[in-house]
């Protein structure tokens, strides 16, 4: 069972993102810009990236499929706006079909490649009994409205990113608890040096 002290969470998913643990061979920074990259032929896309919070509920960029989506991502945490932050605070999906003249987030038009990012789709990633730990963005180079079956794809699609996470989060709680118990059942270090 997963705590759902946030604090704890996102302390444990930062440790994750550092690379302490391995996630079916690979760290879960290779694991989740993998899912970025598989998303964009699966949705039809030209860009997507992952924002994960930190212990101040500060979304930080953990993935992008290029450098249009690597500077959306970063453009958001610097200013604290856009469609992933909003994704993620009211943990429903969020879109923008022209990200360069949305009156929502005026400043964001500013920081982006407005040649690549125009039309956007933020889902949040979200755990179950835990609420959201980030968002799931993708994005067109081309302004557009988006379809309902293009957010419900999105959104399915960040729920098994979701789910990814929640897997290394959780198989990280479980080994840290192990090596508490073992630590306990061995009990404090003896000074005998024939104990051994």
């Amino acid at each position: 069972m997963m705590p759902t002290d946030r604090k704890t969470l996102t302390r444990e998913l930062e440790r994750l993102l550092e690379g302490a643990d391995q996630l079916a061979g690979e760290g879960l920074p290779a694991a989740l810009q993998r899912v970025v990259d598989a998303v964009v032929p699966l949705l039809s896309v030209h860009g997507a990236g992952i924002l994960l919070a930190d212990e101040g509920e500060v979304l930080r960029p953990a993935a992008a499929s290029d450098g249009p989506g690597r500077r959306l991502a970063s453009a958001e945490e610097r200013l604290g706006v856009g469609p992933a932050q909003d994704s993620y605070a009211h943990d429903l999906p969020v879109t923008s079909s022209d990200l360069t003249i949305d009156a929502r987030w005026p400043d964001l038009r500013h920081l982006i490649d407005r040649s690549a990012v125009r039309a956007v789709l933020a889902a949040p990633l979200s755990l179950p009994d835990g609420g959201p730990i980030g968002a799931l963005c993708i994005y067109n180079a081309r302004a557009r409205d988006w379809q309902l079956a293009e957010i419900s794809a999105t959104l399915a699609y960040a729920g098994v990113v979701a789910s990814l996470i929640g897997i290394a989060l959780e198989a990280r709680l479980r080994g840290v608890l192990l090596d508490r118990l073992l630590s306990a059942l061995r009990g404090p270090p003896s000074d005998d040096p024939y104990d051994g």
